[in-house]
């Protein structure tokens, strides 16, 4: 098929059309979170993991289990700090080691938050199938190929200002594990 043909560009303005609508559901999440909770869809993501390891965390495990960098989820994490919803204390075991603590503040947001977007869509990608998952990001790396994005350093959803780079071959931490075959 040419590429100028009809049938391709009506393809096209679907495809166009299925991402405009997958951005505006996640904008449209973010937004409500915001509201909501009055932090941002990434900052919620992390609340949400420093819940699940028991209400404390250290920096590398929320890298780890949000698939960016240190130095990104350190500066999301010095906006919780600073809006009282986490602190940092050094680890009474190794003290070397500081943890992020979740605060009343914190776990206050918590209650009242609605699942943030990052969630969401981690979710909907484990619901695939291996075969539709595989489909979607050989998918994914041609469109990034195409508009010359693949270098570029991903970031946390809808966290204005953060953008840390991402370790190669890094995906956030499924529970359970969906990505495996």
């Amino acid at each position: 098929m040419a590429r100028g043909s009809p049938a391709l560009h009506a393809a096209g303005k679907d495809l166009v059309n299925r991402l405009r609508r997958l951005i505006a559901f996640l904008a449209g999440s973010a937004r409500r979170v915001e509201t909501r909770t009055g932090i941002t869809n990434a900052q919620l993501y992390l609340l949400r993991r420093i819940r699940s390891k028991g209400g404390r965390a250290t920096i590398g495990e929320l890298a780890r289990l949000s698939g960016v960098q240190q130095s990104t989820v350190s500066i999301v994490v010095g906006r919780l700090e600073k809006a009282g919803l986490v602190r940092r204390r050094r680890s009474p075991r190794d003290g070397r080691q500081v943890q992020v603590q979740l605060t009343r503040e914190g776990s206050a947001v918590l209650a009242r938050a609605p699942s943030p977007p990052t969630e969401r869509l981690i979710q909907a990608l484990s619901a695939l199938t291996p075969a539709n998952r595989r489909g979607l990001d050989a998918g994914l790396q041609a469109l990034e190929r195409a508009l010359g994005t693949q270098a570029m350093e991903p970031s946390m959803l809808f966290e204005p200002g953060v953008q840390g780079p991402a370790r190669a071959g890094t995906l956030p931490t499924l529970s359970p594990p969906a990505w495996s075959e």
